[in-house]
């Protein structure tokens, strides 16, 4: 590795260099403006870029550290952190609208009910401000003695190995307890939100009382047992033409729920043209050539680089790389490919092969020795991972290719499927989009939800016809859109497959329903034996045996519905019902027997659910408030304008 970079310096360098342009043009921070905005506004409250930028770094370093976080990834944590942002900025205004506030006492019994927080926090703290000694100090001498006299002044709950919790109540009462840095972040986390956020979780769900009356009913509903026979005919039997339902027909229904259907985002639908990005045969060799330069340094005698450094340095298998290559334990034939196992098992021990091409890439192995037990032969090995994919020279051909159609359109007026077809460019059209919502057919691809829609603060960007070459791992793209609709709007576009599909799942229901009427007469005279389960002799109908309760599974109309709950509610034992519609298609039952739950048994039920009321559904409750204050707030993001691509 090190002789191949030796040989190749002013190409790594420079490829470095381009590295570190593109690193900072990714941002494209909408140059010398960036500043001026906010990455979003609540209701008006704006979030600054700053602070917003040091959590998304903070969490990075704390829960990513080492990893490569692809595209993606980094863009779900940043819309994950901006949600926090939104929900913090929300509750905060609910704090100051209620006058919810954190008193002292408060303050005091959350520090001392919490001491395995603090205790975690202060050390955290500690073991830093160690490692600042041991830096700053000239030698290892002084290290030491200036690091044993800081430890003296470390409060003792700290040092003990039995957690006194007296001294720690009494170390909360000193001033010295509070100038630590993270005790202070603390607080000011307890006054700011935790403790105001308890007491509007209390002033949420005062009202909500658990009452036995509702938990003895929804316990009889559980514990009733009931002996069933159920017909039923899958809406699937009864497919009905999709070309049937047309756009008259949607409309209609549409226009017959006026209030229904509205766009609650911002949506978009683009045109899209593509290429998959695939090595090429030229590619293919570079990689192999590469892989014969490490190869050849690993077989050199005079070079130090052992096989396990060079994997923990080259190999792009991030499963084995850390651990030098290593593949497990001794492994048995039928565990890996057959190219690199025939390999792996032919190599004496200790022998390192040349490149092995499977359909991972190629391998460097070595064999770390031979085994026999009763399974047979076994190898322990090791590997180098290089992975055969696009080169730089072979994205930027395809880049050219797409940014040959942006500018067919934007210098030259042509029209963008034209200009695709004229470079046999494929043109696809995508479904209505929302912000951050991902092409199917192509996955996630950054700043094409930011080239979509328009931000309010920078309409300029949104200028160009047709977006800038994108990328990810698999496809480059150029886009362009089709129609946009803002939130608030309503149209029958977005919703006209789904209004469709609903049309054509009633019509094959009601389709069963029909055929199930026109059979029933023949389901009654089936009378199923108690070892049968199942009668399958009229056509497209299956008759069943079940046991369920009201909040069960029942065969053809399913888990725990208003559908299930009526039938069952309604129906004598022993009488067949009519047939219904149901979720699945249509279904008819016969109640043979229902069993009432025993007295006692209802009574130690009822305990648990009134308990676990308590437990979740005041969590649940709460949850949908916030949920709700989001829905009803105005937010505003700008992460389109600092991450754009």
């Amino acid at each position: 590795m090190l002789t191949w970079i030796n040989e190749n310096a002013k190409w790594v360098i420079a490829i470095f260099a381009v590295g570190i342009a593109l690193g900072l043009l990714a941002m494209d921070r909408t140059p010398e403006q960036s500043h001026q905005y906010p990455i979003g506004r609540v209701d008006g409250s704006e979030i600054p870029y700053a602070e917003f930028n040091n959590r998304v770094n903070r969490i990075t370093e704390i829960n990513y550290r080492g990893q490569n976080l692809s595209d993606e990834q980094r863009a779900q944590l940043r819309n994950s952190v901006f949600q926090g942002f939104v929900q913090q900025e929300l509750l905060k205004a609910q704090f100051d609208e209620n006058s919810l506030y954190a008193s002292v006492a408060e303050m005091k019994a959350e520090l001392k009910n919490n001491p395995d927080a603090v205790r975690r926090m202060v050390g955290e703290e500690a073991q830093q401000r160690i490692y600042s000694i041991q830096m700053s100090a000239a030698n290892e001498q002084e290290a030491a003695q200036n690091v044993q006299a800081f430890i003296q002044t470390l409060p003792q709950f700290l040092l003990d190995t039995a957690f006194d919790k007296a001294a720690y109540d009494a170390w909360l009462e000193t001033p010295a307890a509070y100038e630590w840095l993270n005790m202070q972040n603390y607080e000011q986390e307890l006054k700011s939100m935790t403790i105001p956020l308890h007491q509007l979780q209390i002033f949420v769900t005062a009202n909500a009382h658990p009452t036995s009356l509702e938990s003895q009913w929804n316990v009889n509903n559980r514990m009733t047992s009931q002996e069933l026979e159920v017909a039923y005919a899958a809406a699937e039997d009864f497919k009905v033409d999709p070309a049937s339902v047309d756009s008259v027909k949607v409309n209609a229904y549409f226009n017959a729920h006026p209030d229904s259907f509205f766009v609650t985002n911002d949506q978009v639908r683009l045109a899209y043209a593509y290429l998959p990005v695939q090595p090429t045969a030229k590619d293919e060799e570079e990689i192999r050539k590469y892989a014969m330069t490490v190869y050849y340094q690993l077989k050199d005698s005079s070079s130090a680089t052992s096989f396990e450094d060079m994997a923990k340095v080259s190999s792009e298998d991030v499963g084995t790389a850390a651990n030098g290559g290593l593949l497990g334990d001794y492994t048995s034939r039928g565990t890996w490919v057959k190219e690199f196992e025939d390999v792996a098992f032919a190599l004496d021990s200790g022998a390192i092969s040349e490149p092995v091409r499977t359909k991972f890439g190629y391998h460097i192995i070595q064999n770390l020795g031979h085994k026999k037990d009763s399974t047979g032969e076994q190898v322990k090995a090791a590997h180098i991972l290089f992975s055969v994919t696009a080169s730089p020279e072979t994205v930027d051909s395809l880049e050219q290719i797409l940014l040959s159609i942006k500018s067919a359109v934007e210098d030259r007026d042509s029209s963008f499927v034209d200009a695709a077809a004229a470079r046999n460019v494929p043109v696809r059209e995508s479904a209505w989009l929302g912000r951050g919502d991902e092409i199917q057919e192509i996955g996630f691809v950054s700043g094409l939800s930011a080239f979509a829609f328009v931000n309010k603060e920078r309409p300029d960007l949104a200028e160009s016809k047709v977006s800038n070459a994108l990328k990810n791992g698999n496809f480059v793209v150029v886009a362009t859109r089709l129609k946009t609709l803002t939130a608030g709007k309503r149209d029958v576009a977005p919703y006209f497959e789904q209004i469709k599909n609903s049309i054509l799942l009633q019509e094959e229901k009601d389709a069963a329903v029909r055929h199930l009427n026109a059979v029933k007469d023949q389901v009654k005279a089936i009378a199923l034996a108690d070892s049968a389960k199942t009668d399958t002799s009229i056509e497209k109908v299956k008759v069943e045996k079940a046991t369920a309760s009201f909040d069960g599974f029942v065969p053809g109309i399913g888990y725990s519905n208003p559908t299930l709950f009526s039938i069952l509610s309604k129906q004598k034992v022993g009488e067949w019902g009519e047939p219904v519609a149901t979720n699945e298609g249509a279904a008819m039952v016969k109640i043979i027997s229902r069993t009432l739950p025993d007295t006692a048994a209802v009574k130690t039920s009822l305990v648990e659910d009134l308990a676990n009321t308590w437990r979740f559904g005041y969590a649940m409750l709460f949850n949908s408030y916030v949920q709700n204050l989001e829905k009803a707030a105005n937010v505003e993001s700008n992460l389109d304008l600092y991450y754009r691509e």
